[in-house]
């Protein structure tokens, strides 16, 4: 019970960051919108536990935490993916960007 309480202030107060970011445009309206079902079926599981083993029979697997351990294994690697991608690419563009500014700020020899 106790666990269920501190889950779902957990999930309503981070519902309320990612709306609140969006607001000031920190995160795009399709991250506020999938961050916020994640939280919403977080919610769900934590008020309704056994939403996790119906989830896991359906998909066949046996119990619902293994259900719920597995999807975050899945979405934890697909976000260090594209986390991974978007470094290298700030990377790049960040090299080109420093390389643009050397070759305009060069000193001539006369100078």
């Amino acid at each position: 019970m106790i666990f269920q309480i501190i889950l779902v202030s957990f999930a309503a107060y981070a519902i309320y960051k990612t709306w609140k970011q969006y607001s000031k445009k920190e995160a795009s309206k399709y991250w506020a919108i999938a961050f916020t079902l994640l939280w919403i079926v977080v919610i769900a599981v934590a008020l309704v536990p056994n939403l996790a083993n119906i989830v896991a029979n359906f998909v066949g697997i046996g119990r619902g935490a293994d259900v719920i351990v597995y999807s975050a294994i899945v979405v934890l690697t697909f976000t260090v993916y594209r986390l991974m991608i978007a470094q290298q690419k700030l990377s790049a563009e960040m090299t080109s960007l420093v390389r643009a500014v050397a070759i305009e700020n060069v000193k001539k020899p006369n100078e």
